[in-house]
């Protein structure tokens, strides 16, 4: 017989191994740039069996909306993810977890209040716009600290790269921060944003790079860089994963952006 305890207790266990398992990937993701494929080997069966036992309690007592949600859930978030992942925007992990989500917890868990007011049943989709805004607010921190920076130096920000566009120096503004080359040497968790290339002459050009590399194709480039002195641009390495994990979290407690935004340009 379904009763409200026993749909609490198995939403309650979902949301924590969902949080359990994007918690982990986040941090390997973060240490070691790479995810263990036996992270999803584990996380996709248990939420399986979780979510199967929610349905078949619900079939019992005459429902099949969990069931229904359960499939379109699984196909949208798979469909978006492959496609994010295909074109690009994703790495291979960060569409595992979505997917993962899907299958453990496709729709909002029965405690959670923000299931009566949100615009989309599907929890997966509501991480995941939640996913992109967090990152969207690292953009804003670089910016402010850029600007900070901007009137701290009187706009000496581009030293020995005065020859680059205009456009380049906007786009790493907004996306890189300067950092002491001790920092790229000690593998801190940064992407370089410049490139170095050797003339006719033997001389050597510093460069910006607007399409950051997660690993360095030519190893002579970064060789190259650890032999300069002073800082260079780079982007801050966080695996998107970082952000579904935020996105679980606030989408948990207080539903998606898109239906926040909504309901203040209604207010």
């Amino acid at each position: 017989m379904l009763t409200f305890g026993t749909t609490w207790w198995i939403d309650f266990l979902r949301v924590l191994v969902s949080l359990s398992f994007l918690s982990a990937s986040s941090w390997q993701d973060y240490k070691s740039r790479e995810v263990s494929n036996r992270m999803w080997i584990l996380f996709a069966p248990i939420g399986f069996i979780l979510t199967l036992t929610r349905c078949y309690l619900e079939y019992t007592a005459g429902k099949t909306s969990h069931f229904l949600i359960w499939m379109i859930s699984i196909a949208v978030t798979t469909g978006i993810s492959l496609t994010l992942f295909y074109a690009g925007f994703f790495g291979g992990a960060d569409a595992k977890a979505l997917i993962c989500l899907s299958i453990t917890l496709p729709a909002y868990p029965e405690f959670s209040s923000t299931r009566f007011y949100v615009m989309t049943p599907i929890f997966p989709l509501a991480v995941l716009v939640n996913a992109v805004l967090a990152s969207s607010m690292l953009v804003l921190a670089i910016l402010c600290h850029n600007l900070i920076r901007y009137v701290q130096l009187k706009g000496a920000l581009f030293e020995g790269l005065e020859h680059e566009p205009r456009w380049k120096k906007i786009l790493v503004f907004i996306t890189g921060i300067k950092i002491d080359l001790e920092k790229l040497k000690s593998g801190s968790h940064y992407i370089p944003l410049e490139y170095v290339s050797e003339g006719e002459s033997g001389d050597f050009t510093r460069h910006l790079r607007v399409s950051p590399r997660l690993e360095i194709e030519d190893q002579r480039e970064l060789r190259r860089l650890e032999e300069m002195d002073g800082q260079i641009w780079a982007t801050p390495g966080l695996p998107f994963l970082i952000f579904v994990t935020v996105g679980f979290v606030t989408a948990l407690f207080f539903g998606d952006f898109v239906t926040w935004l909504m309901n203040m340009m209604l207010a």
